[in-house]
């Protein structure tokens, strides 16, 4: 199986001379340790070395092998890419995976998942081509994820 490309997020201006850059990255990958993830840039990959928080809601990003201004500047207002190689690793504190992995693809019983967004920060939401006109919160209540399979709790949907 192939693993698709999904924009996690844009790279931003340089930050430091020793190759640190700002990320916009989706609300779901800012508390983790990305460390050693691949993520791809331009259908290059890039491997990053360091990603942590900086002031209130910014993350910086360094990759491998780029530890100067000019490398990092090249890389300005870029989009990011992650696979879904990582859909079983990079997963919520409710053992939920990034939901933008599975828009555009049935989860159990055929269900079509068609939309996901987040209103608040670290709130998702989404939608099944189903019930189109019901969001349902992204959260264990509604779903489960088992042996890389997302799961509608149906029992909570309906009541």
């Amino acid at each position: 199986m192939t693993n698709s490309l999904f924009s996690i997020g844009l790279l931003g201006k340089p930050h430091s001379l020793k190759g640190y850059q700002y990320i916009n990255i989706d609300y779901f990958f800012r508390e983790f340790d990305l460390k050693n993830i691949s993520l791809t840039i331009n259908g290059e990959k890039f491997v990053v070395e360091d990603f942590k928080k900086h002031l209130k809601n910014r993350n910086l990003i360094k990759f491998v092998g780029y530890d100067s201004i000019e490398r990092i500047s090249q890389l300005r207002n870029q989009v990011v890419y992650l696979t879904t190689e990582y859909k079983n690793d990079l997963l919520n504190k409710e053992d939920l995976p990034w939901i933008g992995f599975f828009v555009n693809t049935k989860v159990n019983n055929g269900l079509d998942l068609i939309e996901s967004y987040s209103i608040i920060e670290g709130t998702y939401f989404c939608k099944l081509k189903e019930f189109k006109s019901f969001e349902i919160p992204y959260n264990k209540d509604f779903f489960s994820f088992f042996e890389g399979r997302l799961e509608v709790n149906f029992d909570k949907l309906v009541n």
